[in-house]
């Protein structure tokens, strides 16, 4: 099985953090195929940035010609992922999506740990958008930006630590997600002192992915995921055109 990780970041360095992440996390029969987006910030850190790294995800995977069973959206407001659900015929996962699940089967309560103040309200919103409000117990807040934190890796460690202590102590956690695409693999130096799971997206996702790729489901045909009708696009790049009018046709 092929899984393509999609990041919406325009970082390389981010990306090939990501990819060694999924690789560790994947199944021996699974490979790892990667793209990013040719424009757009370097690190998606607010709502109208991500409006742009919406559009060039789709670009991307509209000129990404190998093959590919799954695709995990590698960036954690999960930027696009109803959209590429609806254009593709293969499973599609955000990465907090994915984390979020997987807090909610190993405990009742869980809480993030997230990078810089203002990502804070975002992530709540692809929380509740996604049912898990009621399990959410609280949020910590590390770091002036998510930019600042994969710069400075060995800082980011203390603050997770201590964010997640507050998060068990003070909100009665049964886990802790660890937000952010900057974050992606601090967890196995923190775990062995934290007395909970620490939840990484990037293996929830390929984990998830490999068992809907398994398990078989069919596109559906009618409904909000369904293939849409052909949309004729003005003055955009000849590959997203095609995408939009012919999307059964170019998936893999």
């Amino acid at each position: 099985m092929r899984i393509l990780l999609l990041n919406g970041n325009t970082s390389e360095s981010i990306t090939q953090a990501l990819v060694a992440e999924a690789q560790r996390s994947a199944a021996p029969d699974t490979v790892i195929v990667a793209t990013r987006c040719a424009r757009g910030a370097e690190v998606v850190a607010s709502r109208s940035a991500e409006v742009v790294a919406a559009n060039a995800m789709i670009e991307a995977i509209a000129a990404f010609k190998e093959p590919y069973d799954a695709v995990l959206v590698a960036i954690s407001f999960d930027t696009a992922v109803s959209a590429l659900r609806e254009l593709l015929s293969v499973p599609v996962i955000g990465m907090t999506e994915a984390a979020c699940h997987v807090a909610t089967m190993v405990g009742s309560r869980f809480g993030v740990v997230l990078p810089g103040e203002r990502n804070a309200a975002i992530y709540r919103e692809r929380i509740v958008a996604c049912g898990f409000e009621p399990r959410l117990a609280g949020m910590r807040v590390i770091g002036s930006s998510a930019a600042a934190l994969y710069a400075d890796p060995d800082s980011a460690v203390g603050s997770i630590r201590i964010a997640a202590k507050a998060l068990i102590d003070e909100e009665r956690c049964d886990a802790v997600v660890l937000a952010g695409a900057a974050l992606v693999g601090l967890q196995r130096r923190i775990q062995p002192e934290i007395s909970v799971p620490l939840i990484d997206g990037i293996a929830c996702g390929i984990g998830m992915l490999e068992s809907l790729v398994r398990l078989n489901f069919p596109k559906p045909k009618s409904g909000s995921y369904a293939v849409p009708a052909s949309a004729q696009l003005q003055n955009i790049d000849p590959a997203l055109a095609a995408l939009f009018a012919y999307p059964a046709a170019l998936q893999p």
